[in-house]
């Protein structure tokens, strides 16, 4: 294509003006002359510019948008290949937590020793154990319900704090909280215990 381009500007600089048809041959002076030859060289750079030069710069624009979108995908695949490494090697020490937890291990009898050291077991209406099987897992859902009333903030919170900061993988999923009947700051409180049970 550039080559075209400089043999029509050589053609052009080498034109024989008396050499072309009657409405073509016309008596150009030196001045005019050198008019039609510097319009047809900035005909042959415009060219250049719109097939060569502008396309490559395009290009080149494309090419670098493309670069950082990939550099922002990359990051965002290295990141979460940080995420799910954190996540996989908390599910190994979850698992290995459960695993060495005792055979004779139940949600039931942990809260109940719980109650029994936090102070609160006389306040224990009632606990309501259950299971659920998970599928395809060898795990099932253990979860127990249990209302306790006439607790100040404090016993509840020690509790609590109690589940949720032992080794056997326990958490609380819900607290409903109510005024107790008694006179006083006390209240009522519905907790559901969940754990994973082999």
């Amino acid at each position: 294509m550039i080559a075209k381009l400089l043999d029509l500007f050589k053609s052009i600089k080498t034109l024989n003006i008396h050499a072309l048809p009657a409405p073509f041959n016309m008596n150009l002076q030196r001045r005019e002359k050198i008019i039609v030859a510097v319009a047809g060289v900035l005909l042959v750079v415009l060219l250049l510019l719109q097939l060569v030069v502008f396309p490559i710069i395009d290009r080149r624009d494309t090419l670098s948008k493309r670069i950082v979108q990939k550099r922002q995908e990359l990051a965002e695949i290295k990141q979460l290949a940080g995420e799910y490494q954190a996540l996989t090697s908390g599910t190994l020490s979850n698992e290995a937590l459960l695993k060495n937890r005792p055979k004779s291990f139940t949600l039931f009898s942990f809260l109940d020793a719980l109650a029994g050291k936090s102070g609160i077991k006389q306040n224990i209406i009632y606990m309501k154990p259950s299971s659920t099987n998970l599928k395809n897992s060898p795990y099932s859902l253990s979860m127990v319900e249990m209302k306790i009333n006439n607790l100040t903030m404090e016993q509840l919170v020690n509790f609590l704090h109690g589940v949720e900061t032992s080794q056997e993988m326990i958490w609380v999923k819900r607290v409903s909280l109510a005024k107790g009947e008694k006179e006083g700051q006390l209240i009522d409180a519905v907790l559901q215990v969940e754990t994973f049970q082999l």
